[in-house]
């Protein structure tokens, strides 16, 4: 048996702690959320994924204009 732990915490007891205290587990959940959009947002990440996205769209296209 494998036991995983997190700064001495196992996981079973960080998943009790969850669900004894959701609402402090929902905010802390909100605050990444917002955290990790923001991050999204941020003009470079757009510009890669536009990017990304025209490069798929140029394979697809190339693809399955060849058959």
């Amino acid at each position: 048996m494998v036991k995983i732990t997190l700064d001495e915490e196992s996981i079973d007891a960080i998943v009790k702690y969850a669900k004894t205290h959701r609402d402090e587990v929902r905010e802390l959940m909100k605050i990444i959320g917002e955290e990790a959009l923001s991050v999204l947002m941020e003009k470079d990440v757009l510009e890669k994924g536009a990017k990304l996205y025209r490069e798929i769209q140029r394979e697809i296209n190339y693809t399955y204009g060849k058959e």
